[in-house]
């Protein structure tokens, strides 16, 4: 197993566990209306009910999980000449090494989704606990943490296929 498959498999894992752990520890502690928007004071202007947003929580992880499965399932079996790779007639002689990075690039997606779920499940968590004064502002990490996160995953891909695979790759 190349170093690359084994990070993306590990991250996936570990998301996943991390998912649980947030989901299910910040179900414990919302209260009855989680607060979801604040103003710019830090006063809740909405509200979710906690189970609509627990349920809402794993749907949207189960939508991730199997959509972006079935479609790196569905990639694999795509006949040569019709994947809309750049460089494909390099690629075409590399399909195993191109299996490879496209799955890897997929179990990224469904990490990196389920990372960014898991932390806006733990902040909203900080947020609602009332044994803490914590304002909305101390969690503006989250915005620009889970775009880059999103952000290096999705050019990942490109960059990796206008790469010629090498003989060792």
């Amino acid at each position: 197993m190349k170093v690359g498959t084994f990070f993306v498999r590990t991250w996936r894992v570990l998301s996943i566990f991390g998912f649980l752990f947030s989901l299910f520890n910040s179900y414990i502690s919302y209260p009855n209306e989680v607060a979801v928007r604040f103003d710019s004071i830090g006063y809740a202007i909405q509200y979710i009910d906690r189970e609509v947003l627990f349920y809402l929580a794993i749907g949207i992880f189960l939508l991730n999980n199997t959509l972006v499965n079935l479609v790196s399932r569905l990639f694999v079996r795509l006949p040569s000449a019709q994947v809309p790779v750049p460089n494909q007639a390099v690629w075409i002689h590399h399909r195993d090494q191109l299996n490879e990075n496209v799955t890897n690039w997929f179990t990224a997606l469904m990490a990196a989704v389920n990372t960014i779920l898991a932390l806006g499940l733990m902040v909203l968590s900080f947020l609602n606990r009332s044994d803490r004064s914590q304002m909305a502002m101390d969690y503006a990490w989250l915005l620009p943490l889970s775009t880059v996160i999103l952000v290096t995953v999705l050019v990942a891909l490109p960059i990796r296929l206008f790469v010629k695979p090498t003989a060792d790759d």
